[in-house]
């Protein structure tokens, strides 16, 4: 009996280890989602999530070509040749600034059109969707972050970090004396940079160059 009930109870916790895993990987990649409920009003409330919802196609956009890079990164970081992983990585880093920075301005550009939908709440809703692509923005200046993070083996540092700037973003939400969708949006676009400012400079240790810095990487060649 108790040797049957060992299989049994490894598949229980492991199960309840993924599941708590997955409770925390949604709470602090969007800690916004789950205070603004009891920060803002109803108005407010309608506002950021709107903006919230229209400035995830920035990260949409950019999960394609992680997909199609993590297995090459995965493969040339194991290589005892470090020269073509961090040409492949700059690579990425340059994918994903192009990619970010044309679907950020391609939003952006519709935003007037959005908000006039909204009429009196048209200031507003720009403002908060402007600092909400800022925050999505982040790989324009810093890189492919998260997914290089994982590719070199630090990826619950990268998830320990996420938690520690959700968390901060939650503690400057709450202790601000005037709070509204677009100071919300304003915070979590702060903790969106430091937590991608943060990798990247982490990643230099492995000789990434973030951003728009790995066009000066020996092996990319524009020309």
């Amino acid at each position: 009996m108790e040797q049957w009930n060992r299989p049994f109870v490894r598949v229980v916790v492991e199960r309840h280890r993924k599941a708590m895993g997955a409770v925390a990987f949604l709470v602090t990649r969007f800690p916004d989602i789950f205070i603004v409920p009891w920060l803002l009003t109803a108005s407010d409330l309608i506002i950021y999530l709107i903006a919230r919802l229209v400035s995830l196609l920035v990260p949409i956009a950019l999960a394609g070509l992680e997909v199609r890079a993590m297995p090459l990164l995965r493969a040339l970081s194991r290589s005892s040749q470090q020269l073509p992983f961090q040409a492949a990585a700059a690579r990425v880093n340059l994918g994903y600034l192009m990619i970010c920075g044309a679907v950020s301005l391609a939003v952006v550009e519709v935003t007037p059109h959005v908000a006039k939908v909204f009429g009196e709440a048209d200031p507003a809703l720009k403002s908060v969707l402007i600092w909400l692509i800022v925050g999505q923005s982040a790989p324009v200046f810093f890189g492919a972050t998260g997914l290089l993070m994982r590719v070199v083996e630090r990826g619950a540092f990268y998830a320990l970090l996420r938690g520690i700037t959700a968390g901060l973003f939650v503690v400057g939400s709450v202790i601000v004396e005037r709070i509204d969708a677009v100071i919300v949006a304003q915070t979590f676009a702060a903790s969106q940079l430091t937590l991608a400012a943060t990798c990247a400079l982490l990643l230099t240790q492995c000789g990434i160059w973030p951003g728009l810095t790995a066009l000066f990487h020996k092996e990319i060649k524009l020309f």
